[in-house]
């Protein structure tokens, strides 16, 4: 599951903190703050052949596809959003379960106040699951279920 076998790197962006996972240490490390502490409730993560970075004199440096990760520990529960606009599966897309109450909690998918619907909310552990499967894969996770997504 390391990033290394593949020769990619995971990137993980809380807002403006950017960090990068290169062995499969570093990758669990960030697995369980993204899902057990995260510093802020919403993240993306990025598999790519390099770190992602911020240029001071140029445009960021960060692949077109990315997972966006929204996590409560508190609760229990996450979402998920993905998009690639270069991949055949790349449209946004959001998690979804079938079995999710109407009354799930709100989990944050920007920033500026926009929520998941509750049919995207999923145990942290199917969320984790999702996100390391995306880690090895840089792919659409197939562990869990999709519904049309919303694009921030």
């Amino acid at each position: 599951m390391t990033a290394v076998e593949t020769g990619t790197v995971v990137s993980v962006l809380f807002r403006r903190d950017l960090r990068h996972a290169c062995t499969g240490d570093d990758l669990d490390a960030l697995l369980r703050e993204i899902t057990e502490e995260p510093p802020r409730p919403v993240c993306e993560v990025f598999v790519w052949d390099r770190p992602c970075r911020f240029v001071a004199d140029g445009d960021p440096q960060f692949p077109d596809g990315r997972l966006l990760v929204s996590s409560s520990p508190e609760t229990g529960w996450g979402a998920l959003n993905y998009v690639n606009p270069g991949a055949s599966d790349g449209r946004v897309v959001d998690s979804f379960n079938p079995a999710a109450a109407a009354d799930a909690p709100a989990l944050p998918l920007d920033p500026d106040g926009a929520d998941f619907p509750p049919s995207a909310s999923l145990p942290l552990a199917r969320v984790r699951e999702a996100i390391a499967e995306y880690c090895r894969t840089g792919a659409r996770p197939t562990c869990v279920q999709w519904q049309d997504g919303y694009w921030y």
